[in-house]
């Protein structure tokens, strides 16, 4: 239990630490495709992060994982499409 509690807390002070990133990025006006790449990495490892560890997929069988990370890189791609495209 004690291990457990303390993964959980690893993930979740990475998890803010990735939003402060990311607040810190928008808070300065920080642009480009290198910049909105490395966010929607980020935002790709969050997610996968939540749905393993909080969700608890981590211990399921994979076609529900497959669907949450489809789900995740499904949307992260149209935002990737919608980016590339919109200049």
């Amino acid at each position: 239990m004690q291990k457990t509690k303390k993964i959980t807390t690893v993930i979740w002070l990475t998890l803010v630490l990735l939003t402060f990133i990311t607040y810190a990025v928008g808070k300065n006006n920080l642009g480009g495709p290198t910049v909105v790449w490395f966010l929607l990495a980020s935002i790709l490892l969050k997610g996968q992060l939540v749905a393993d560890y909080f969700m608890g997929l981590k211990a399921v069988r994979s076609p529900w994982r497959w669907i949450v990370t489809g789900w995740l890189l499904f949307i992260l791609g149209m935002i990737a499409l919608a980016f590339s495209t919109g200049n």
